[in-house]
């Protein structure tokens, strides 16, 4: 939500649509980043509970 409150402001005319899914393709192909570090980067709980451990 924040990022189309941005897009609004800005008066821009496109959405952000995707941007998690792009964000974690290009985290876990372009970064050395463990998965958990882009899931912390966009707020989500790891649903599984053996990751979670």
């Amino acid at each position: 939500m924040s990022m189309t409150m941005v897009m609004r402001r800005l008066k821009q005319d496109f959405t952000v649509h995707g941007f998690r899914s792009a964000f974690r393709n290009w985290a876990s192909e372009e970064t050395s980043f463990a998965r958990e570090v882009a899931e912390q980067a966009l707020a989500h709980i790891i649903e599984n509970a053996v990751e979670r451990a």
